[in-house]
């Protein structure tokens, strides 16, 4: 009996978070930092969304150039040959205006990149502590698997010598084939965290990633106020609908500009073959005549609605991004009290009624219905440990998305702010 014992405290406390020690596995680590740094070099939407601002930054030069020259010649007769060259001089400004408009919208596909990296990089962070969180359950229920086997044993030579019923024998046996059935399907979400890690790294779904570490438990010292202003600064969205918004008031003065006439110059040189005729030059200059003002007009309505939406864009966002700063702050908050409530509460209460039970029932004192609810309520507290640790850390990740800066690095800077 002592020796059953002595093998249960070891079982027991092998499986207390903080305290466990586990078989040295040579299975490689993954660390977050490496998945963030495979996610920025080999994610294809990031990749996409990259090669969309350098198309639209490309554009700049094009749109700012003048139209190209034309070149002609002309044959009157067998004798006569004229040789041409014509160039359109745009009204001066149009360009410029043009290539402003073209800039802002090179500056909004920037932005939306930048954007883009910091929803994959969030992403990436829900997927990891996921592959963390799934991998955990199924330690931890490998774990109650080992302790279902231990009082399935005791259980079997308590009937033996007739100090417990068959009832209890049957019910420990259940409970080990229960806790065995749930491994196979833990051991499917591990897969299937796997597959969407690995995704996100445009890797093929079955690539080993390795063993993901348990992330710690950083304070979250930093005020809604602070945070909005940051964010208001600082996120990529708000940042790309603010260039949207001068891109379409640049397209505004462009279309205005339409009204303008531009001019034609050219450059004419008649030849003869023979003595009768004598070379002659002659310039042209030609300007074209927006008499069709209701096209032009047309423009400029167009452009002008077009910069009201932008305009309304620009304010959904912000409204948008103050909602989504304080519904996601609340959510970490709250996380990270629950954490701290299942590290210095519920578990170890929990732990202190499963051993209690264990003992009592082995010394005859407790029912076994009482160390099967008390293994129980431990493993759903240890599962739910885990699930708000990895919610906290998913919530920081949002947080992260919506200031559009690191939270660690922010929260340093404004410790800093403070004492000076």
């Amino acid at each position: 009996m002592f020796f059953k014992r002595v093998v249960f405290v070891i079982l027991f406390f092998g499986m207390i978070p903080g305290r466990a020690v586990f078989a040295q596995s040579s299975e490689r680590t993954l660390m977050l930092d490496e998945a963030l740094e495979l996610a920025k070099a080999r994610n294809q939407e990031i990749v996409a969304a990259q090669k969309r601002w350098e198309e639209e930054k490309a554009k700049i030069a094009v749109i700012k150039s003048w139209p190209d020259p034309q070149l002609g010649v002309e044959f009157w007769g067998k004798n006569e040959t004229w040789y041409d060259v014509s160039q359109t001089i745009p009204f001066p400004g149009k360009l410029s205006i043009k290539g402003e408009a073209q800039a802002h919208e090179a500056q909004r596909q920037m932005e939306l990149y930048q954007a883009k990296g910091q929803e994959i990089l969030q992403k990436v962070k829900a997927a990891y502590y996921g592959y963390f969180l799934a991998r955990r359950q199924k330690e931890l229920f490998e774990e109650s698997v080992e302790l279902s086997k231990h009082f399935s044993i005791v259980a079997e030579n308590k009937y033996a010598i007739n100090q417990t019923s068959q009832v209890d024998v049957l019910k420990a046996q259940l409970e080990y084939s229960k806790a065995l059935n749930m491994l196979v399907t833990l051991g499917q979400d591990v897969e299937v965290a796997e597959a969407e890690l690995n995704a996100l790294l445009n890797q093929p779904p079955e690539t080993p990633l390795g063993k993901p570490t348990e992330p710690p438990l950083p304070s979250l010292d930093v005020s809604y106020p602070e945070l909005e202003k940051i964010a208001l600064e600082k996120r990529p969205e708000l940042l790309a609908a603010q260039h949207h918004v001068n891109h379409m008031q640049a397209e505004l003065s462009s279309a205005r500009t339409e009204f303008l006439p531009d001019t034609m110059v050219q450059y004419s040189r008649r030849t003869f073959s023979d003595s009768e005729g004598q070379d002659d030059n002659i310039v042209m200059v030609k300007f074209n005549v927006p008499l069709w003002f209701w096209k032009q007009g047309s423009m400029v309505k167009a452009a002008r609605q077009a910069k009201e939406g932008a305009d309304a864009e620009l304010q959904a966002t912000e409204t948008m991004t103050r909602a989504d700063l304080k519904t996601v702050l609340v959510k970490a908050q709250t996380a990270r009290r629950l954490v701290e409530l299942y590290r210095t509460s519920v578990i170890p209460q929990a732990e202190t009624a499963l051993r209690a039970a264990s003992v009592g029932y082995e010394s005859g004192t407790a029912e076994f219905l009482d160390v099967v609810d008390s293994q129980r309520s431990w493993l759903e507290f240890q599962v739910e440990y885990f699930q708000a640790l990895a919610q906290y850390w998913s919530y920081l990740a949002g947080l992260e998305r919506v200031v559009g800066t690191d939270l660690m690095t922010l929260q340093r800077q404004t410790k800093e702010a403070r004492t000076s």
